[in-house]
């Protein structure tokens, strides 16, 4: 029986063509051939044609990977004797950030624009400056899939070439780019450049380790003296001539077609709702997010089963990288979940309300009340943070059985509610409380249209009534103790209100249970307070923020 879809791991990572396998994965077999050293003169043969060029105008290597370790090696024997520099433009691909510091290079690193583009005018400058400079071009650009354009393109090999210098020019991804190669066209005009390819991504075979370089003569012989003596297993060699055969050049072509359709369809997505999506020519798109949004976003992906790429610091912090795959409906389904959801579930105290003056006191209170003993707020903190201890009456129960005093419930709640209400004699401490959320984050709430918030607390009714009243949202939809059967770590609360309105919801709560009840009912999982952070996490949450305002930048409130 097959897997169903929703539970497949769909990986959207590292940019593979994860959901739609080249049929040459299923149909190749070894053969007999494998008693003998491999040959990679055949292919090699194969990929001049297609490019029609010479057989020793191509070279292939083991994986991309292996050109670009070559490359490095070149630049740094080339350092050593005439004091060559490497020119990288940022941002760029890791491989080549980690070869410069692996092999200690002389570099000039190109800052990117505030846009986070290739600054193409500084490049030019560059070049211009240092002679006999190596410059490094990827298009499209990983990470982001901007495409230079073909006139800047050829006017960046221009001045290489009159400053005696080299271009190494990385097509990963040309395939899936709406604008063909230029490559073929530039090889005959230009002597100094190299150009990458591999069969990694639009063939989907980075599991074979194959690339392959194309350029002058001179230059291939270069990287050929370096290279390993058959660095490619026949296996590789074998399934790539296959994957150059006419009719998987059709299936091939027919899968990029589809990945650039649906690149459009989500990029039109993401601009439609406001989110900062750059504009790709290749097989995934970039997004910039408000502070901690891609952490989150990644984590509750793959609670679900697909994984996305976070960046943590850098340029690139707070972007998150997707891969386009080649079916977008799961993917869409979850994106709309993570970025516009139908349904906000909000805990009220600690969340929307500061408690640690009403509800924190009385459970001290209570306790001393009872047991004439004194305790601290940590004590509080201690407990909840292992979860199952959301309601104060029980909390309270349990931090006098472990100081030695056995009291019912039912006496532990009637003194609880008499120091926290008050009565003719002492004034209740619900007066301490506070509004945590902001006036423009409630105005916002208010006028949401697509989205709907609500309240899912550990309050009595009337106490949780009272709260909306107090930070004026008494129009949302409420859940309270008396509302469920079985209180929060359970997510009968959070259940109810998506049976009502949408499964697609998330959950907000400062306590471990309310983390838990949230990954129970899949809700995107969102822990307030920075005083139990790791708890939080423990619990389940895909992110800790210090304080509910901070969503107002996440939400789509369109």
């Amino acid at each position: 029986m097959n897997e169903p879809s929703q539970s497949k791991l769909l990986k959207l990572d590292f940019n593979e063509r994860s959901d739609k396998l080249n049929p040459l994965v299923k149909d190749f077999t070894y053969g007999e051939s494998l008693w003998q050293y491999p040959d990679r003169k055949p292919l090699e043969i194969r990929l001049a044609e297609l490019n029609n060029l010479c057989p020793n105008q191509v070279l292939c290597t083991n994986g991309g990977d292996e050109a670009i370790m070559i490359l490095m090696r070149l630049i740094k024997e080339k350092s050593l004797k005439d004091n060559v520099k490497l020119i990288l433009p940022l941002p760029a691909f890791s491989q080549y950030t980690w070869g410069v510091k692996s092999w200690e290079l002389d570099t000039i690193f190109i800052q990117s624009t505030e846009a986070l583009s290739v600054d193409t005018d500084t490049t030019l400058e560059e070049i211009k400056s240092n002679q006999k400079a190596i410059t490094i071009l990827t298009r499209p650009n990983n990470p982001t899939g901007e495409s230079i354009p073909k006139e800047i393109l050829i006017k960046l090999i221009t001045a290489s070439q009159e400053a005696n210098g080299r271009v190494f020019l990385d097509e990963a991804y040309i395939e899936f780019s709406d604008e063909e190669s230029v490559a073929n066209n530039l090889l005959s005009h230009f002597d100094n450049l190299v150009i990458l390819r591999t069969f990694s991504k639009a063939y989907g075979l980075a599991g074979i380790r194959l690339g392959y370089i194309l350029g002058n003569e001179t230059l291939i012989k270069e990287f050929k003296l370096r290279c390993m003596p058959f660095n490619i297993p026949a296996p590789s060699l074998h399934i790539a001539l296959q994957a150059l055969t006419v009719e998987s050049q059709k299936e091939m072509k027919e899968y990029c077609q589809t990945i650039r359709i649906n690149r459009k369809v989500i990029t039109d997505w993401f601009t439609k709702i406001g989110v900062n999506v750059f504009p790709s020519q290749s097989n995934f798109v970039l997004l910039t997010l408000p502070t901690n949004q891609a952490q989150a976003v990644k984590s509750f992906m793959a609670k679900n089963k697909i994984l996305v790429r976070d960046f943590s610091e850098g340029e690139l912090k707070n972007c998150l990288r997707i891969t386009i795959p080649f079916d977008i409906e799961r993917l869409l389904k979850m994106l709309e979940q993570c970025f516009c959801p139908k349904l906000v579930c909000m805990d009220m105290d600690g969340v929307l309300i500061d408690t640690s003056g009403s509800y924190d006191q009385c459970t001290i209170e209570t306790v001393k009340l009872l047991s004439n003993k004194d305790i601290q707020f940590e004590t509080l903190e201690v407990l909840r943070k292992q979860g199952g201890y959301n309601n104060d009456w029980v909390l309270s129960q349990k931090i006098l059985l472990d100081l030695g005093f056995k009291f019912t419930l039912e006496k532990v709640t009637e003194e609880f509610q008499n120091l926290y209400l008050g009565n003719s004699e002492i004034e209740g401490l619900v007066k301490n409380e506070s509004v945590l959320i902001s006036n423009s984050f409630v105005n916002k709430i208010k006028q949401s249209s697509n989205t709907v918030f609500t309240v899912v607390t550990g309050r009595p009714r009337k106490e949780a009534i009272s709260g909306q009243s107090m930070i004026d949202l008494s129009s949302l939809d409420l859940i309270s103790l008396d509302d469920v059967k079985i209180a929060k770590p359970s997510p009968e609360g959070i259940q109810k209100l998506q049976k009502k309105y949408s499964p697609q919801s998330w959950m907000c709560g400062d306590n471990p249970d309310d983390m838990q009840a949230a990954a129970a009912s899949n809700s995107l999982a969102i822990g307030i307070g920075s005083n139990k952070i790791q708890s939080l996490y423990d619990a389940g949450a895909d992110i800790v923020l210090d304080n509910i305002n901070e969503l107002e930048a996440w939400l789509c409130l369109k």
